[in-house]
């Protein structure tokens, strides 16, 4: 059996996971390869998808869709699954999928899609997230990691502002929780159970996951959260995943989003368990059940 280890243009912060996976590979003497997705790694000719590397199966480090889907017509394992790593990267849809199942979210709207210039109607809308959401709301980017693109609008006019230079971008408005302000929970995933989970702060800033200010420590009393994820877990039918949580005026866990190639140096680093050596048993147990 020999697999892959694909990332987007470059391995940059993805060097301590891969670095992780190669060694519980390497203990198991499973063959994996680290390839780099330039756009040359498959192509359609003669009318199929062809790829220019073999493997059994592929972790995923990447959120190129195409070449998701590429891979797996071609009859790789892929951890995650194309449709998985979609859900996962476009908010909207994580959400989506997450309502009506009884999960605690915030108040959430998708912003309109514009394929224009703005014209002063366009922003009629914004009165309507104004009156519902009040002040300060979280503002977002569909598509980012690593806290970018995500913004604390305190008033009406940050508000239009900041619409104004993004609309070309899928957006969405939530409602601030303001109880768990620079303060999340990061609960991994791994074979479709809970495998431990963490708290992260940033004391200056209220993405807790954002730039060198954040830091992570144990989690204390986990069980209620533990049970929020497993349930998360059960009902998307979850292989692996980083759920964040944030945390509500009484404690209780409220869905932040969920991410299909979670980082986990710190997580690692703060639990001391072995991620890494989880992950490989998974993609063992999987594969040997996989046709």
């Amino acid at each position: 059996m020999t697999g892959a280890i694909i990332v987007n243009q470059e391995v940059g912060h993805n060097r301590y996971k891969i670095d992780r996976l190669l060694e519980e590979f390497e203990k198991v003497d499973i063959e994996v390869k680290v390839l780099v997705n330039d756009g040359t790694l498959a192509k359609i000719q003669d009318n199929n998808v062809e790829l220019n590397f073999d493997a059994d199966f592929v972790v995923y480090l990447d959120k190129d869709i195409y070449l998701a889907r590429f891979i797996e017509k071609c009859g790789a394992r892929m951890f995650n699954k194309a449709d998985f790593i979609k859900l996962c990267d476009d908010k909207i849809l994580t959400f989506i999928a997450c309502s009506n199942l009884g999960i605690k979210m915030p108040k959430t709207f998708a912003g309109p899609l514009m394929y224009r210039d703005l014209r002063n109607d366009d922003y009629l809308f914004l009165s309507t997230i104004d009156k519902e959401l009040g002040y300060p709301m979280v503002v977002k980017k569909v598509y980012g990691s690593l806290g970018e693109g995500v913004y604390l609008v305190k008033d009406y006019n940050e508000l239009s502002n900041l619409y104004s230079q993004i609309y070309r971008n899928p957006i969405l408005f939530q409602e601030y929780v303001k109880s768990s302000y620079g303060r999340s929970l990061r609960i991994l995933v791994i074979d479709g159970k809970v495998f431990g989970g963490f708290v992260r702060y940033n004391h200056i800033d209220f993405r807790s996951n954002y730039g060198d200010t954040a830091d992570g420590r144990t989690l204390e009393n986990s069980e209620k959260y533990f049970e929020f994820a497993q349930d998360i877990a059960d009902k998307l039918n979850i292989e692996y995943a980083g759920i964040d949580l944030l945390f509500d005026e009484n404690e209780d866990p409220i869905l932040c989003e969920i991410n299909s190639n979670a980082f986990f140096e710190e997580f690692e680093k703060v639990t001391h368990l072995n991620v890494a050596e989880a992950i490989v048993k998974m993609i063992m147990k999987k594969m040997s059940q996989y046709e």
